[in-house]
């Protein structure tokens, strides 16, 4: 009798279990197909060209105005070549810079930091974010 309340328990949690994971599976499924159709394909940004000054964010953050500028071009340099974020400032905004090919942008903008720049490339944002994806440096 114990054996075969044994048996019973084991089938009755496998097929618990195979429903339960079955109910999963496809309340995780209307779940995608729900966030699919809600959210729609962000629009594709258009080129545009900024003109602002080449800053290293981390400095520029930590800093303030001393962060900023050809007094502070030195040590931004030396930032970016590091490896630390690198943006463009124009006015009170800034955008985070990559290459339109997904690279980083640093190699590429270190030597211009502390100095005003013109970028052209596809600018986005999300949450606050902007970033603009550079098609040429000017």
């Amino acid at each position: 009798m114990r054996q075969t309340g044994s048996w019973v328990l084991a089938v009755s949690l496998g097929l618990f279990g195979a429903a339960a994971a079955g109910w999963a599976h496809s309340e995780h499924e209307g779940h995608d197909e729900a966030a699919d159709s809600a959210s729609a394909a962000p629009a594709v940004p258009a080129e545009e060209s900024l003109t602002g000054e080449v800053v290293d964010v981390f400095c520029y953050l930590s800093h303030g105005e001393e962060g900023l500028g050809t007094s502070h071009a030195g040590c931004a340099k030396k930032c970016i070549k590091g490896g630390l974020p690198v943006a463009i400032k124009v006015g009170d905004q800034l955008y985070l810079a990559s290459m339109a090919d997904h690279n980083p942008a640093n190699e590429r903008l270190a030597d211009l930091a502390g100095k005003q720049v013109t970028v052209r490339g596809k600018v986005m944002e999300r949450d606050g974010q902007h970033l603009i994806a550079i098609s040429q440096i000017e």
